[in-house]
């Protein structure tokens, strides 16, 4: 199984607050998923031909320990299957050691000229 391990630091913008999920100025939920979803197609993103770029089809997370701004987050994302143009994973998510989330994530290959000929239609 191919493995990445991504490192982030909670900024101002990565907030509860900012994002409008929460009133508090800590990492927002929304922010750790995104950070799921970047080391997941970091993953994948050598493997992807010209043209190609992959989206994200679904998501089940769970953000167990707040953390505060300033705070470095390590994001380990896991291929556990790759089926046609699907690709599975599990991730995870820690603050100096310790699991802060963890989930399991999808996501498809697409065409871009195509992904946005379909969607200006």
């Amino acid at each position: 199984m191919k493995t990445l391990t991504k490192t982030y630091v909670v900024t101002d913008d990565m907030t509860a607050r900012k994002f409008a999920s929460g009133t508090l100025d800590v990492f927002g939920t929304p922010a750790l998923v995104g950070c799921m979803e970047d080391t997941a197609k970091s993953l994948i993103d050598p493997e992807l031909e010209e043209g190609e770029s992959s989206v994200g089809t679904k998501i089940c997370t769970s953000h167990v320990k707040a953390s505060k701004v300033g705070a470095t987050i390590t994001i380990e994302a896991t291929l556990v299957k790759h089926e046609g143009r699907m690709y599975d994973f599990s991730i995870k998510a820690f603050e100096e050691g310790v699991l802060i989330g963890e989930g399991e994530h999808t996501r498809a290959v697409i065409n871009v000229e195509r992904f946005l000929a379909k969607l200006n239609k």
